[in-house]
Order: C-alpha cells, then structure tokens, then sequence
C-alpha cells in the first residue's frame, strides 16, 4: 500500500469528513481523500487552513486535519495558538526538505521543531513510510487524551511526497478510542462526607 492510500483510509476511518489545507502538499493523498470520500477545503493562507480546522473540531468534537507544504510551515504553527489554548485536537501535516537537502540553506528552509513547540502537544518528523502506521495512530492519541490539544506531523519532502510515495506492507488499523477528545479522563478524587474547604496558609510575618 502507498503511504497516501494509509493515510486517506486512516482518515476516513476515524470518522474525518474534510480537510482543510494550502497547496501544495501531499498531491496524492490529496488525490485519495477523493476516492474515500473525504472532502478537500483549499484555504487562503496557513492559518486560515488551522481556524477552519479548529472549527471543525470543536464542533465535531474530534480530531481534524489542517496541511501545508515546507515553505508554509511556520506560518501553520503560529496558526496553532487559538487551538493550543483552546484544547482543540487539531492534527497538522506539513512536508520538510528530504534529509539530503538539511543544513544546506535551502529555500525558505528552518527547523520546523521549534516553531511548533510552543503551539502543539506532540510534534515528530515522519522520515520513512513504515512510520505512518504507529506516528499516525500516536497523533490521534495525543490529540485527543489528557488535556486536548494540536499535534504535528512533518513528512519527508517539501510536499511530503516521500512519505505519500512510498510503499510497504500497511495494515490500516483504527483506534476508537481515540476518535473523539477527552475520551481517557481521569477519575475525580470523592470527597469525604462534611469535609470542609480548607483556606490556603498564611505566610509566615502576614499581619491578619
């Protein structure tokens, strides 16, 4: 299976009906979302393509996918702030320059780990199509338990065609647990019967 082919049925698995993205990036899992049935929103910019995302999401209360290519990158994960703060679990794919072009200067070309620290839970580079299955299923965890929130994934290829290309043996495997946020909550503590709320200490010299 092509790693698009993964993606798309991935996607469409776990209940995704659009996506929302600024070409170019990933044309042929572009092209695949057509063929399950997923519907493609081309955006204005960046961060137009994270809002509608973040809208989606809170609305579906699920996970929802925004993707922009190398060049456009920076300008997604600033996008990622209302979301971050908003526990919103937004999804975001964007390509990098394949390991042979790295610390060359290539155009437009920056460390897409440090921008997007700030604004996601959980961001890992995708180097080889044999990742997809575990770093996909990974994303859709952490965007949806604990406290909610943005993820990144940052596929090989300025477009992310290395990953979209490649071929291996895929087994599409989809987690419902995870099709939804805040699904693994924690219990609350029980309170005691008659316990009374406690005021915070004085500090030590504090006139009353």
């Amino acid at each position: 299976m092509t790693g698009a082919r993964f993606v798309a049925e991935t996607l469409k698995g776990y209940g995704l009906t659009h996506v929302f993205y600024v070409p170019s990036i990933a044309r042929r899992i572009l092209a695949e979302l057509e063929v399950v049935g997923i519907e493609r929103i081309v955006t204005h910019g960046e961060k137009a393509a994270v809002y509608m995302a973040d809208g989606y999401a809170r609305a579906s209360n699920g996970p929802a996918i925004c993707m922009a290519q190398s060049v456009g990158a920076a300008n997604l994960a600033a996008g990622l702030q209302d979301p971050f703060l908003g526990l919103s679990p937004v999804i975001a794919i964007t390509g990098h320059r394949p390991l042979s072009h790295q610390y060359r200067n290539s155009y437009q070309e920056i460390d897409h780990f440090k921008p997007f620290s700030s604004t996601t839970k959980y961001s890992v580079a995708v180097d080889t199509v044999e990742q997809l299955p575990h770093l996909l299923r990974q994303a859709f965890r952490e965007a949806t338990t604990g406290a909610p929130g943005p993820v990144h994934m940052d596929f090989q290829g300025i477009q992310g065609e290395v990953i979209e290309n490649g071929e291996a043996d895929l087994e599409v495997i989809i987690e419902e647990d995870f099709m939804k946020r805040s699904t693994l909550r924690p219990e609350p503590v029980p309170t005691r019967s008659g316990a009374q709320c406690r005021s915070w200490p004085r500090r030590a010299g504090r006139s009353s």
